[in-house]
């Protein structure tokens, strides 16, 4: 794994940069050399104030193209107690190193098959893999719950009086990777929603290319293949297994 160094936000390491771009983290505002790695200097700063802050270096990142993956899009950054610290663009997690939160729903029929989600050829993460009837980042101010019911519309389609039943298991799983510029540090939401034999998902925001709906034994086949996405296999074995035979 690549070399980094901590990052330092509210009193504690909240992140990893890459030591290579160490030098241009170190050069946006309000980063300084910390004993060790860098430190945000928020000493005394409200959440919003923090925010702010950490949104002009996710802007000073993006001009030095080191944000893969711009969204206009906020996410929290949490203290060890889950309490939300800062805000900012989502991009920037993986650049900073930090760890975000993504709710992954499992889609089950009543008779025992899974809905299977391929991701649309134009998707710029993961083009064409498979993925659980709907996942997505937990955007700032949004609870989990809220982000699956939002997911389960946009994604496949599943209106509101079902989503609302989607379960949330209690399990949690930390999925860390390195990509293109930083850490992908994620820790992945598992939830699931049982849907009656007669409903069919359908894209609605162009992210799904098809729905496959699939036995045990034929996602059983294509997770050993490799297929699905790291965080979407993660989801769905732990739901298998849960589930048992």
């Amino acid at each position: 794994m690549t070399d980094y160094l901590p990052l330092w936000i509210g009193g504690a390491i909240r992140g990893r940069v890459r030591r290579d771009i160490a030098q241009v983290v170190a050069a946006a505002p309000g980063i300084e050399a910390a004993d060790p790695g860098l430190r945000l200097r928020d000493d005394g700063y409200s959440r919003q104030r923090r925010s702010r802050a950490l949104q002009a270096i996710a802007l000073h990142l993006r001009r030095a193209g080191l944000i893969a993956d711009w969204r206009n899009e906020q996410c929290a950054v949490l203290d060890e107690h889950g309490v939300e610290i800062a805000r900012c663009e989502r991009g920037v997690f993986r650049t900073l190193g930090m760890q975000n939160r993504a709710v992954h729903v499992t889609g089950w029929r009543a008779d025992g098959r899974l809905w299977i989600a391929r991701r649309s050829a134009l998707k710029r993460a993961d083009p064409g893999m498979l993925d659980n009837l709907a996942a997505g980042g937990v955007v700032a101010g949004e609870t989990p719950r809220r982000s699956a019911i939002r997911e389960l519309w946009e994604e496949a389609g599943v209106p509101r009086a079902l989503a609302l039943r989607v379960d949330f298991p209690e399990m949690q799983i930390r999925s860390m990777r390195e990509t293109q510029f930083g850490v992908h540090d994620e820790l992945v939401i598992v939830a699931e929603l049982v849907l009656p034999d007669d409903f069919e998902p359908m894209g609605r925001d162009g992210e799904v290319e098809e729905f496959l709906c699939w036995t045990r034994t034929e996602v059983e086949a294509a997770l050993a293949r490799g297929e699905f996405t790291v965080e979407a296999a993660l989801a769905t074995r732990e739901s298998l297994d849960r589930r048992g035979a």
